[in-house]
């Protein structure tokens, strides 16, 4: 159950390039984003950048935001890692394929530095190294915000400058709707949602059950890329998942408000393809998962002012069972374990405006956390089984106006966990030239502990390592904003940069075949630049979103000098939209994934990818939608190669299903 950021970096010098398919696509898309007659003055679907958010939140941030919107693409079989792949900035890396353990990564950092929030509350916890996206259903969403560089206060854990805040639909009253989709390899789906008022205040339900078989063919090169004697054509096995979830949130008029979740998944954990998937091979891993969330809070205002306070809890439970028997192993392997983690969470703040031109926020935060393993390896050695950790976060931010367009906020953040505590801040600035063309700033300390996972294992595959340090990140970022008009569209085009100097990175290291821990492997420093970009007009608009990252390995030894893993040095998505014909929507999506390394020695990467998807939604009078799409439309995906640095390419350890159909029917009323 190791995460995602458990594989330190570096790359061999192999330079990216796009192929004629990825050039063409590229080109059609820029222009089509050039030239599409697009939406008057409607905001661009799935994305829009900002620094302020909308103002029934209360709040500010100078920095990079990027807002997307699960509504525009209900009904095109999306996950919130979906989303989150067209935001500038962030990465998304599915461990074993798509369905499975899922992470993001934003401007080159690890997974864990991510700081995901849903409703305010922190979901990170510390039994695990990094949010699983894929256990995250998105249908209660309303928005997604992803904030890169100055982050507001009431984001007590800093992330490390990056945050992913997740917003579920705040209840409105009387409304309903029911979602039905399918598609290719067994994939299905019934979700929907219903609300209204209840007293003083209003409720709001939702519910969600998917699954998919993935069960897809692929030619498998047997682990051997030099001898294609011995290939033969697969279907993936061990490959499928079920899930549901339901959630009920209310919102009363006096600021009282609740919230509960319930969430489970059961999953069948894929084995490395080369080699596998012959039929009689034995089966594959599981992992189940169970979540209950409960939350209670209020909020309220005064003359001078508002506060809130929010008490959660949490508990998450995993059981990992391998059918293989131990005893038949060539070296002893954990065959099963169970992993629960218990979490209360008590957090609050108050924003003052104690004088004119400033406004400014106080935030606190108390958590308590217990861990519990059991598991062959613990029954076996009589490893420890239970742990706690406790933390303490307090922020504090002051917006100053300080006239002219022209705003500066400091912040000033307190973490402890445990017995060791550590004090982070930075400064963000943002002004304006013109009334069409605005600069942002920003510059920050961050600190981050380890986590109990990083620190004390899984009980299995993970080895304790208890003395590991708190990781120290100096980060800093520029751009420029300007909004008007192109060829009789509303535009908008911003560009960052960013830079990110990091001590005490915390990566994982293999210890065996089988085994490995976490650890302090030293320094790190990552660059890179975002450009993000909106146009609308008329019943048409355009999204592009472009990432350059160039991470480094800065710990000496022999890594020295060579890039971070999981970091593509480029990547780039476009999605336009447009009305085809009366009640006809159609839309394109290009992704572009280029120069992007697997492992610490600089020995493998991954090939460059670029796919397209296409789609219709056609709204009937009876108040439905009916979506038809495809992805991966060229089908490069299920082709795509692991490329060693000498030696023969050779199949992907996970590979994609490739060229996949959707269909949907969503009912409201």
């Amino acid at each position: 159950m190791a995460a995602l950021d458990s594989y330190p970096g570096g790359r061999a010098e192999r330079p990216a390039s796009l192929s004629r398919w990825a050039r063409l696509l590229l080109l059609g898309g820029a222009l089509a984003f050039l030239g599409a007659p697009a939406r008057g003055e409607d905001l661009p679907p799935v994305t829009v950048t900002d620094t302020r958010l909308e103002a029934e939140e209360g709040a500010a941030s100078p920095g990079c935001v990027t807002i997307l919107r699960p509504e525009e693409v209900r009904g095109e079989a999306k996950t919130v890692a979906d989303l989150l792949e067209q935001s500038a900035g962030v990465h998304v890396v599915r461990l074993r394929g798509r369905g499975n353990y899922t992470v993001a990564l934003v401007r080159g950092s690890t997974a864990a530095q991510v700081a995901v929030y849903l409703d305010g509350t922190l979901v990170n916890s510390a039994g695990e190294s990094a949010v699983d996206l894929s256990t995250l259903p998105v249908e209660s969403v309303e928005r997604i915000e992803v904030y890169r560089g100055a982050i507001p206060a009431r984001f007590g854990v800093s992330g490390a400058g990056a945050v992913v805040s997740i917003l579920t639909r705040r209840p409105r009253g009387r409304e309903g709707s029911v979602l039905v989709q399918g598609g290719s390899y067994g994939e299905w789906g019934l979700s929907g949602r219903y609300g209204n008022d209840l007293g003083d205040g209003r409720y709001l339900v939702s519910f969600g059950f998917s699954g998919s078989q993935g069960d897809f063919s692929y030619h498998n090169d047997n682990g051997t890329p030099w001898n294609p004697s011995d290939d033969y054509d697969a279907t993936r096995q061990n490959n499928d998942w079920t899930e549901g979830n339901l959630l009920f949130r209310y919102q009363g008029d006096d600021g009282w408000r609740f919230r509960a979740e319930a969430y489970r998944r059961d999953q069948d954990l894929p084995r490395k393809a080369s080699g596998n998937d012959r039929p009689g091979d034995p089966p594959g891993s599981n992992l189940d998962t169970r979540r209950l969330r409960l939350a209670a809070g209020k909020e309220g205002s005064w003359e001078g002012g508002s506060w809130s306070w929010d008490l959660t809890y949490g508990r998450l439970e995993k059981e990992f069972f391998d059918p293989l028997d131990p005893r038949t192993l060539p070296t002893p392997r954990s065959t099963r374990n169970q992993y629960d983690t218990d979490l209360w969470d008590l957090s609050g703040g108050t924003t003052l405006t104690p004088w004119k031109g400033h406004r400014v926020d106080l935030r606190m935060r108390l958590a308590h956390e217990a861990l519990s393993v059991k598991g062959d390896y613990v029954d076996r050695y009589g490893l420890r089984g239970e742990y706690t950790q406790n933390a303490t976060d307090l922020t504090a931010e002051d917006r100053i106006d300080l006239g002219g367009g022209t705003v500066l906020v400091p912040t000033l953040r307190w973490n402890r966990v445990d017995d060791e505590s550590h004090l982070s801040g930075g400064l963000a600035l943002e002004g304006r030239f013109s009334s069409s063309l605005g600069w942002h700033a920003s510059w920050g300390v961050y600190h981050r502990a380890p986590n109990l996972y990083e620190r004390y294992g899984d009980g299995a595959l993970i080895l304790p390592r208890p003395d590991l340090e708190w990781e120290r990140s100096v980060q800093w970022d520029a751009g420029l904003r300007w909004s008007g008009t192109v060829a009789g569209g509303r535009t908008t085009l911003d560009v960052s940069y960013f830079q990110a100097d990091a001590e005490d990175l915390i990566e994982f290291v293999m210890a065996g075949p089988y085994v490995g821990y976490y650890d302090n492997i030293g320094k790190s420093f990552v660059r890179g630049a975002e450009v993000e970009a909106t146009y609308a007009r008329d019943t048409w608009d355009a999204v592009l979103a472009y990432t350059y990252t160039d991470g480094e390995n800065r710990t000496p030894g022999g890594n020295y000098g060579k890039p971070l893993p999981n970091r593509p040095k480029h990547a780039a998505t476009l999605r336009v939209n447009g009305d085809l014909l009366p009640r006809l929507r159609g839309f394109l999506e290009v992704e572009y994934l280029g120069e992007n390394w697997v492992d610490a020695g600089a020995n493998l990467a991954y090939e460059d990818l670029t796919t397209v998807g296409l789609g219709i939604k056609w709204s009937l009078r009876e108040g439905g939608v009916l979506t038809l799409g495809v992805r991966d439309l060229f089908d490069q995906s299920s082709d795509r190669k692991n490329l060693p640095t000498y030696g023969p390419s050779e199949l992907a350890w996970y590979p994609d299903p490739g060229r996949t159909f959707y269909a949907s029917y969503l009912w409201t009323f």
